[in-house]
């Protein structure tokens, strides 16, 4: 048996939400921000087909809230994706970050058409649709390039 390696083309991304733009967006009043936009990195360019997938998360939150991560500003293939909230925005994590307990969806992966990405905007709620007071996250995002051996099956 043989083994040819394929070179993957990847990019990573780090993304901590003190530094984006927030702002309240659907949060409930007076519980903090939800949206999260990251401007300062370049521009990022996808020339084939990827997959976006969260590989790292943090926070600094200790309660048994169940959070919900939704990626907005970035275009996806729509027809591979399935989100039972109606909301147009897709979810790339939900996870209690308490340290006693983990609900992570592994091994989600948005699939991405080419494009240049200038900005990324987070939407991050609770259950109760609280956003975060105060509170820090982090998430570590890869995009892979879709091999072509993976594109036909």
């Amino acid at each position: 048996m043989s083994y040819l390696y394929q070179k993957k083309a990847y990019k990573k991304i780090i993304l901590n939400t003190n530094d984006a733009i927030a702002s309240v967006g659907k949060a409930n009043s007076a519980t903090g921000n939800s949206e999260f936009v990251f401007y300062n990195f370049n521009t990022i360019t996808i020339k084939e087909p990827s997959y976006l997938k969260v590989i790292g998360a943090s926070a600094d939150i200790s309660t048994n809230s169940v959070w919900t991560i939704k990626l907005d500003n970035v275009s996806y293939n729509e027809t591979s994706y399935y989100n039972s909230d109606a909301d147009g925005s897709p979810t790339i994590l939900t996870r209690c970050f308490n340290g006693k307990s983990s609900l992570m969806l592994d091994n989600i992966a948005l699939e991405l058409p080419p494009q240049d990405m200038s900005d990324i905007k987070l939407i991050i709620l609770d259950e109760a649709g609280n956003g975060l007071y105060g509170a820090k996250m982090m998430f570590e995002l890869c995009i892979e390039d879709i091999g072509e051996d993976k594109m036909s099956t």
